[in-house]
């Protein structure tokens, strides 16, 4: 844990929790994986050898803990690896794969609470479940938040049906990490890599875009929201989604007092833009209090020397950067009080 340096805390990392693979073999069509069904063949066949290369970093807590200290980060936040939101399963078996991968996350954070927090994951197909899981991965695992997919099913976030589910995150104040798996009408992005390069991005800002569009942010102000990938696309180019507002009827029906980027003040995103303008950016739109570490961690597109692009944007001040290193995402997770 911390010496004189900042508390350093990533909060976009992942584990694989391999006892579920056996439970659901054979079982899902293709298209209920997005990220691999709009993959094209070179990265189909590159991506079979970089995951099975990942394996022991999604797997073995001794050699997160090695990449940990080189990339100077005190504590991981561990979410489940997007593959696994196993939204596509029928509600029991949901709530079976929920629960195992919940008291896998929270084995791995009792070995070393001192450097791993976790957020739990949910059968989101089944609202009911997937709050009731949240209580007890809360409750009684003690897991600091929840990680959930940009979609259900193809199904937005702003859907009506998912309200009890953002009130009791709401009501509970934990955080709820916003993670893509690939884009759901992906067939322009087979190539090149575009499943990811484009498709995540673009899949985090459709589905913030509609949630403020929706009212969700408006009808919880308390809600605890942080963006992977620095928030997608949408903190780049909010200004257009605002002059739609005050031009046209169509996006005021369920916010018609705040215009839509007055909102991106409410959530939080992460650092995960790779470049120190970029980054500056970021927080001249959202406020250095919205910004915290994300590495990725494992993958290849993530960004692995986090404490360097923070302490290497001029703009920061001292304090800026004590608060995006692990400041904001201590008072995200109750570990400031």
């Amino acid at each position: 844990m911390p010496g004189s340096h900042p508390l350093v805390i990533d909060l976009h990392s992942h584990v694989a929790t391999p006892a579920c693979q056996a439970l659901v073999e054979g079982l899902a069509s293709p298209l209920m994986d997005p990220f691999a069904f709009y993959s094209g063949e070179e990265t189909k066949s590159y991506n079979a050898a970089h995951f099975a290369a990942l394996v022991p970093k999604l797997t073995d807590p001794a050699r997160r803990l090695e990449d940990m200290d080189r990339m100077g980060v005190d504590l991981q936040v561990l979410s489940v690896a997007p593959p696994q939101y196993y939204y596509w399963a029928d509600p029991a078996l949901g709530r079976r794969l929920a629960r195992l991968q919940n008291e896998h996350l929270a084995e791995l954070v009792a070995g070393r609470p001192d450097r791993f927090a976790g957020l739990a994951t949910v059968p989101l197909q089944d609202v009911d479940a997937a709050v009731a899981e949240l209580d007890h991965a809360v409750g009684e695992l003690g897991l600091r938040g929840v990680e959930i997919c940009t979609n259900v099913n193809g199904l937005d976030l702003d859907d009506r049906r998912f309200r009890p589910f953002f009130a009791r995150v709401a009501e509970l104040g934990v955080v709820v990490l916003l993670h893509p798996h690939g884009f759901t009408q992906g067939e322009r992005l087979m190539d090149y890599y575009l499943t990811n390069v484009i498709g995540n991005p673009l899949e985090s800002t459709i589905a913030v875009t509609r949630m403020i569009h929706g009212g969700v942010l408006e009808e919880f102000p308390g809600l605890n929201l942080c963006v992977v990938h620095g928030g997608g696309y949408l903190p780049f180019y909010a200004s257009r989604m605002d002059h739609a507002w005050r031009q046209r009827p169509e996006g005021r029906h369920h916010i018609p007092d705040h215009p839509p980027s007055s909102y991106l003040r409410r959530i939080h995103v992460d650092c995960l833009v790779y470049d120190p303008a970029h980054l500056a950016f970021l927080v001249s739109q959202l406020g250095a209090d919205r910004v915290v570490v994300g590495t990725d961690y494992p993958y290849d597109m993530g960004f692995y020397d986090p404490v360097g692009l923070v302490e290497g944007t001029p703009s920061l001040s001292p304090e800026d950067r004590r608060r995006i290193l692990g400041g904001n995402a201590a008072s995200l997770l109750g570990l400031d009080g």
